[in-house]
């Protein structure tokens, strides 16, 4: 689209020289008017240069807060089914440990089994809940480096373009020179 918007621009600028060309001025004139507009444009895209980055700077910054928030949600809701997870775990243990010294000394063999196998779960539910978080927060950075590398391609372009429409005013107020 950069392309695009670019090429429409460069249009323009031929257009508007050539206009400015076939009018009845002197030489002198018209390479001052050419002058005064090709700075007027360039004035221009470096003002729409510096929209782009500062449209880029917002978009980077709500990219990096929006993914804050996420990591702080998935963090907080890993934190809290862990919380949950624990205190269940607790109360099965509490209950198990109670049957166990009720029965015999049998069952408190497999109920010592069973708390390590809830223990082993529990370990297991932490451990995929902050593997989650980190997997979101590389997510994120390498959509906000995304953000950052595309505003820069905006910038770059729209400085391109104001350069290139220069260069055609001055050549086509050479080539009225010449004329």
């Amino acid at each position: 689209m950069a392309n695009k918007f670019g090429m429409f621009l460069i249009g323009g600028v031929v257009g508007a020289v050539a206009a400015l060309l076939a009018a009845p001025r002197t030489g002198v004139e018209t390479r001052a008017m050419v002058a005064d507009k090709a700075n007027d444009i360039l004035g221009d895209a470096q003002q729409w240069g510096g929209q782009a980055a500062a449209g880029a700077q917002h978009i980077y910054q709500e990219a990096a807060s929006k993914g804050a928030e996420v990591v702080n949600s998935v963090t907080a809701k890993g934190q809290e089914i862990a919380s949950e997870a624990a205190a269940r775990g607790a109360d099965v243990a509490a209950s198990i440990q109670e049957a166990a010294s009720n029965i015999s000394p049998t069952i408190n063999e497999k109920g010592d089994e069973l708390r390590e196998k809830i223990e082993a779960a529990r370990q297991r539910i932490a451990d995929q809940v902050s593997k989650n978080a980190g997997e979101d927060a590389d997510a994120m950075s390498d959509a906000v480096e995304d953000v950052k590398d595309a505003a820069a391609d905006a910038g770059e372009a729209v400085k391109a373009a104001a350069h290139e429409a220069k260069d055609a005013v001055d050549a086509a107020a050479d080539q009225k020179d010449d004329k």
